[in-house]
């Protein structure tokens, strides 16, 4: 499809509301409640300004509070076989030395029998002495500088939201940065972030406490006292409408319109789909496989774009769902059904609050409704459903069933569009908007090969595998060659794109259209 045509009759988005729904998909994402990031930019911001470091450094904290995790998802894989429910993690984040054993005991297993969840303790505690957990913290910094500057953040922003892991004392990852080397607007976010989340479970006075106790190891002394003397004026109106108090702080520095706002949500949906290495790449091959079928049955530009827009961003909410559900092989039983059927309505309610963006969170959300009222979230019937969602649900039907899934094999594009055709027969999705999907599916390329990028065609195929997630030792068995082989791959592909982690590859090959 030709892109030019969704720059049309755009209104400009601001970076404050999508940066503000992004940070609502990486609470899910962390298993945070919703609106952390989001007080902990307010919060921030006002430190930064408190303590006299200036109106560029004030904004850089306020940005960096929302999009400091946005790398978060790239570990989701990994963590969910290191803690059996990745989203218990986030309880981490602020969690001091004296309280991490015992943070980790309380966080991982969640549900899981006693003897299962201590085998998994031990399982974490050797991988942080093994020197892994620093080099995880390594990825989630690159995924995070990636995504920062394809959101179109300031320089500053993406030099320094990689040190999102280190510490005043020198002691965090994964660089060992300390005391002002870190960038002035990464020490305001440090406090913040621990007060905020502190604030949720702990008066006013215990936060401020607890803040002075780190003083000096974890935090900036200075920013430290700052918020100590000041914590009331710092964190008031928290507990009110806290969307509407994030825009009347955000700097007014940056919106988005046309390309610009298409190429954002392309990094909000590598942001989704990283989670799961099976789906790398899926949101947006719905969104190129809508936007076709959309043109094809001749929508108005305008809602080419909003199809576009929608199928980008409608899987977001799966963050916000445990990756062990995702990659289950067996049956889901009734409460996990209802738990992935959650992801949905995610994705609707991170961009509810944006008047700008909320038809495109509706229409995303709404990508399993069924005509018949069978689908979900919200069990909708064909009077309710627009063009846009049909054409959403038809597209993202196929592009599932045309990518592998671990519960079943892989269709192929014949069985894939008679599988459409019966559901549409059936009642459950709209006949005129299969034939406009089928129609774009033989027409379109979902998979693009990036030109001039480089590689050889044994390094794009290393490459792939790679972005899976497949260990070394995997690939090697997959491609029949040697470990070290296959070593020297990647430490040529890294070299070529210009990344350091298994994160970074894997955004480079869905960028570059090799996924």
């Amino acid at each position: 499809m030709d892109r030019s045509k969704t720059a049309t009759a755009d209104v400009g988005v601001s970076q404050g509301e999508l940066l503000g729904a992004l940070s609502l998909a990486i609470d899910l994402g962390l298993g945070m409640p919703m609106e952390t990031m989001q007080r902990t930019a307010i919060v921030a911001q006002r430190l930064a300004r408190a303590a006299g470091l200036g109106a560029a450094d004030a904004d850089d904290a306020f940005s960096l509070a929302l999009v400091r995790f946005v790398g978060c998802t790239s570990s989701s894989h990994g963590d969910a076989f290191l803690f059996g429910d990745e989203l218990g993690a986030g309880s981490l984040m602020v969690a001091d030395d004296n309280e991490i054993v015992g943070t980790v005991r309380r966080a991982i297993g969640r549900g899981e029998p006693t003897h299962v969840r201590a085998a998994m303790f031990g399982k974490a505690i050797g991988f942080a002495l093994s020197g892994q957990m620093a080099r995880q913290h390594a990825m989630h910094c690159e995924a995070a500088a990636l995504l920062a500057e394809r959101l179109d953040m300031p320089p500053s922003v993406q030099r320094t939201v990689v040190q999102l892991y280190e510490r005043w004392d020198g002691r965090g990852s994964p660089n060992g940065v300390a005391g002002e080397a870190i960038g002035a607007a990464m020490r305001a976010v440090h406090v913040a972030m621990v007060a905020t989340i502190l604030l949720r479970s702990m008066p006013l006075n215990q936060v401020v406490a607890v803040v002075r106790s780190r003083s000096g190891r974890q935090l900036d002394p200075r920013l430290a006292e700052c918020f100590a003397r000041n914590a009331e004026e710092l964190t008031s109106g928290l507990d009110g409408d806290v969307a509407a108090l994030l825009i009347a702080h955000e700097p007014a520095a940056h919106s988005y319109a046309g390309l610009s706002l298409d190429r954002a949500l392309e990094a909000v949906a590598d942001f989704g789909d990283l989670k799961t290495p099976h789906m790398l790449g899926h949101s947006r091959r719905v969104a190129t496989l809508a936007a076709e079928a959309a043109s094809r049955a001749s929508l108005p530009a305008a809602d080419v774009a909003l199809v576009r827009r929608a199928g980008l961003v409608h899987d977001l909410g799966r963050v916000g769902v445990p990756e062990k559900l995702w990659i289950k092989t067996g049956p889901l039983t009734a409460a996990e059904q209802e738990r992935i059927r959650l992801h949905s309505y995610l994705t609707e309610r991170v961009f509810a609050s944006s008047a700008k963006l909320s038809e495109i969170g509706r229409v995303g959300g709404g990508h399993h409704e069924r005509l018949d009222g069978t689908g979900y979230h919200r069990g909708t019937m064909a009077g309710a459903q627009n063009a846009a969602i049909r054409l959403v649900a038809a597209a993202n039907a196929y592009c599932a069933l045309t990518e592998p899934r671990p519960h079943r094999p892989t269709f192929s594009a014949d069985e894939a569009a008679r599988e459409l055709s019966r559901e549409a027969k059936a009642g459950r999705l709209d006949q005129r908007s299969v034939d406009a999907v089928l129609s774009a599916a033989g027409a379109t390329p979902l998979r693009r090969r990036a030109a001039n990028i480089g590689l050889s065609e044994r390094e794009i195929e290393v490459l792939r595998l790679v972005a899976g997630q497949l260990s070394t030792k995997e690939i090697a068995r997959a491609l029949d060659i040697s470990p070290k082989t296959v070593e020297r791959h990647i430490t040529h592909i890294y070299d070529k794109v210009g990344v350091t982690t298994r994160a970074g590859a894997a955004l480079y090959a869905t960028d570059a259209g090799l996924i």
